[in-house]
């Protein structure tokens, strides 16, 4: 995707080399998976462990509010918080994982936590498709690289959105720059 505003040319591309949703250190909320073709680890958090847990309490485990992860796995992996819904998907579906929210503020109830492991699981899968872009402005006149920056998740319309701005502003500060001559 291209646009070109004013002098200045935005590509908008696919980040070839996306940080994981798990690089990013959230305590709060996040995931833990355990099968030979998907496997996110957390210290202390062993899904064997939650699902022993589970069959005791519903509950919380060790503070967190905890949610069954499914991934269908067949070219890919694909993940579903709380039900099983993939469609046409009997024999490739895997439930070795959880959606692990701290309960705290804005997560007192387990259906707000859920709201969360649903957003956690949105990151995700958008990162296992490939749906995260990137943006590079350059200057049409000379081919420069002006601006940069990658790591958005989801619609590439997102990021367009951010690099138009960014634009904007390049072209708000080339008019204050702007010295004009009197012949």
């Amino acid at each position: 995707m291209e646009k070109e505003i004013g002098k200045y040319k935005i590509e908008v591309v696919q980040d070839e080399y996306p940080d994981s949703p798990d690089s990013w250190g959230n305590e709060d909320a996040f995931v833990v998976y355990d099968h030979r073709q998907f496997y996110v680890e957390r210290k202390g958090f062993k899904p064997r462990d939650i699902w022993e847990h589970s069959q005791k309490s519903d509950k919380l485990y060790n503070g967190y509010y905890f949610f069954v992860l499914y991934a269908y796995i067949h070219s890919g992996v694909s993940l579903s918080v709380g039900d099983h819904n993939f469609p046409d998907a009997r024999w490739d579906v895997s439930s070795t994982g959880y959606v692990l929210v701290k309960r705290e503020k804005y997560t007192y109830t387990r259906e707000a936590a859920f709201k969360m492991a649903e957003s956690i699981t949105k990151e995700w899968n958008e990162y296992l498709w490939g749906e995260v872009w990137g943006f590079k402005i350059t200057d049409a006149e000379d081919d420069e690289v002006v601006d940069s920056c990658w790591g958005f998740y989801g619609d590439e319309e997102n990021c367009m959105t951010e690099a138009e701005n960014v634009v904007n502003s390049l072209i708000e500060n080339d008019k204050k720059n702007f010295v004009g001559v009197n012949i």
